[in-house]
């Protein structure tokens, strides 16, 4: 079987109190400093191919290159998000690969039999889909994200900050 995605560059945690959980990656594993969003603006998304209002804010670092986000859903109805915390209580949900051509790459998922559970595009027009490659709710999850240059470079900055970090400053609020 070959590589149906690329290099895994995120790991996803899904909680119910983001500060908390920054606070925890800051002070007990020594991550940081976390990127923290208000409520990420979305354009449109679809939660098991219906309208998902869902609002989230969002919290990313960087450890040696791999991206740790965490996500607090703070409205909206059901989601990717409440029906992992309510199925888990929170914790690891997904990975996520950057794809280069992210409608190609579901078409191939398709045709293995995984669809997109949640997916749709930022109000900066970037694509990402959460394939439905979890039944379980065991933190499998695979995030597929179609990036900008301005997300490469903002992914950048990130890397760049966390890796100077001097343990002074434990969040960056956007």
């Amino acid at each position: 079987m070959g590589r149906h995605f690329g290099r895994i560059m995120q790991l996803g945690y899904v909680v119910d109190e983001l500060d908390a959980a920054v606070d925890h990656w800051v002070q007990i594993m020594g991550v940081g400093p976390f990127f923290v969003t208000g409520t990420v603006p979305y354009a449109s998304v679809t939660f098991r191919g219906r309208p998902c209002d869902a609002e989230t804010r969002v919290a990313i670092s960087s450890h040696d290159g791999m991206q740790i986000e965490i996500i607090q859903q703070t409205g909206g109805g059901a989601s990717i998000f409440t029906e992992f915390l309510s199925a888990t209580g929170g914790g690891l949900h997904h990975v996520c690969a950057l794809s280069e051509d992210l409608e190609a790459d579901l078409a191939r998922w398709a045709e293995r039999g995984v669809g997109v559970l949640q997916g749709g595009v930022t109000k900066a027009k970037i694509p990402f889909a959460y394939l439905d490659t979890d039944p379980d709710n065991a933190g499998r999850v695979l995030e597929l994200v179609q990036p900008s240059p301005g997300l490469l470079k903002f992914f950048d900055k990130i890397d760049q900050t966390c890796a100077a970090w001097d343990g002074q400053t434990p969040r960056i609020d956007l």
